[in-house]
Order: structure tokens, then sequence, then C-alpha cells
């Protein structure tokens, strides 16, 4: 199994990805301005206009793929439900099934093992799932399951009642192309989940500026830019949905539920940050905008 490039010095992901493109942002077209170099030598970058920020220059895709996308990406353990992702998982379909009316035919993209699958599938999903890696450990798990970019896969006359990107949109040469071609692909009146890691939450801001000030020995490094392409705040994910067609639903920036012996006082710090926009994780519902 190749040695993960997340964590390694510089010059052996250098000696694993030489090459860099520029990208230019997906919601205004224009190219970003570099603000940082992280530890890796993988150099972060800001749109003037909007603010979303991303990887840029970066490998390209197929140099990513290579590199870190082999068969041996996702691991056993992935394929069973942990009690944190239990309650995650729970708490995403509460809110699919209020915002559907039903529970009907749903795609995970980027389904890896296969874990939520199963959980939708018990609950009463018809499930179906695709991902550019798909392991072996999600045979079983759903009605369907496809291998590839999902740009490129031909569902038929196919149509879903939700679709859901669980942190997967950050991972994607072009999250725009992705919203669109889940447009596509959704029942009238269905609904879209985007679940990503929230650049505005509490605990990334505290190491960005950590960052800044050099407090950090390895600067940047929660910005995961070796597989991370793209870095949302709960305004540009929203901003790049309406740009994809979608109109807003519901915004969330959850954080997992604590357990032991502080879990009370720490619930209550946590649904602070929760309703404050500042939670770790950011979850956006969203359907889709009739054409003018």
């Amino acid at each position: 199994m190749a040695q993960p490039l997340f964590g390694q010095p510089r010059a052996v992901v250098e000696a694993a990805l030489p090459r860099r493109e520029p990208v230019d942002c997906p919601i205004c077209g224009v190219p970003p301005v570099p603000f940082a170099i992280d530890y890796q030598g993988f150099r972060l970058a800001r749109c003037s206009r909007c603010g979303l920020e991303l990887h840029s220059p970066r490998p390209p895709a197929d140099d990513l793929a290579r590199a870190l996308y082999t068969d041996e990406y996702h691991r056993a353990h992935e394929a069973t439900v942990s009690p944190v992702q239990r309650a995650m998982f729970g708490r995403q379909l509460d809110r699919l099934e209020r915002l559907t009316g039903h529970r009907g035919d749903l795609l995970d993209v980027g389904c890896g093992a296969g874990a939520f699958l199963r959980f939708a599938s018990e609950r009463g999903w018809r499930v179906f799932g695709m991902d550019i890696v798909l392991s072996p450990l999600a045979a079983g798990s759903a009605t369907g399951l496809w291998r590839g970019p999902l740009e490129s896969i031909d569902f038929g006359d196919r149509k879903f009642a939700a679709v859901r990107f669980n942190q997967v949109l950050e991972h994607t040469p072009d999250p725009l192309v992705q919203l669109r071609r889940a447009r596509e692909l959704l029942d009238e009146g269905g609904v879209l989940l985007v679940a990503v890691p929230n650049l505005a939450g509490v605990s990334a801001r505290i190491k960005s500026w950590q960052s800044r000030l050099g407090l950090k020995r390895h600067r940047w490094r929660h910005y995961a830019a070796v597989h991370h392409l793209w870095f949302f705040t709960p305004r540009t994910l929203a901003r790049l949905m309406v740009v994809a067609g979608f109109g807003v639903t519901l915004r969330e920036t959850p954080m997992p539920a604590p357990r032991g012996r502080f879990a009370t006082a720490v619930t209550m710090y946590r649904r602070l940050l929760e309703s404050w926009g500042l939670g770790s994780l950011l979850d956006i519902y969203a359907k889709a905008v009739p054409a003018p």
C-alpha cells in the first residue's frame, strides 16, 4: 500500500506531485489572489470578489487521482457505522425526509465503503452510490453502484429524491460541474445535501490565526490542501450553490455530540457555536430553482 502524502515532508510531496496548474474561481471566473503557502508547499489563494478560498496553482486532477485515490484509499473500518456517524447520518436523513416529504431514491456521491448506504437502506431509502474509488466493501449495500466521476456516469432516465455530497465536494476538481450535474439528476422537489468542513468554524479560525502568526509548526495543516482543493464558508458555499441553480433551504454548522464526564457542559458550548454558524462542519440543503 502506498504511503499517504498527508503529513509527509514537502520534499516527498513535491517529488510525488511535481506539476502545478492555475485554477480560477468557479463562482466569479477570475484568478484568485495567493495568501499563503502551507508546510507541504501547497499554495492557498482567495477570490478577491466572492472570498472563496482554493488551492491554486495545484497539481492536475489526473496527478492527484494517481497519487492519492488508489484502490487502497478506503479502509475496512469505514464499512461500519460508528456512534458519531450514526448520529450524523440520522440527523441528515431527518432533514432530507422532512424536506422531500418521503423516503425515495437517494444517490450518495462519494459513497466510499458504503456505511451510509447501509444505514439509509435500513431506514427505508432506496439507495444508490458512486465513487471514483469504489471499494469492494460497498458491494451489496445499494440497489446500484457506479465507479467514476459523477459527470461522466450515465444514469439513464433515473432521477433521485435526494443527492448527497458528504465531505466530498471539497475534493472535486470543479465543484460547479458537480453541482450542476446533481441538479440534472434530482426529481422535481428533490433535495441536494452538501456537507463540507466549515472554514468559518471557530476551530478553523483559531488555527488560521496561529498559522498567520507563525505559532504552528505545520502551518495551514488544517486546510489539508494535499487533497482538499476548495475551502468553504457558509456564505461561499451557498453562493456556489445559487450559481449552480439551487435555492438554499436549510443551513447548519453541526459539531459531533460530546461524550464523557463533561458532556453536559460541552453540549451547551457546542449548541452555542452551532447557533452562531461556528461549528466545525457545514451542511447545506437546497432545492433546484426553475430555470428562467
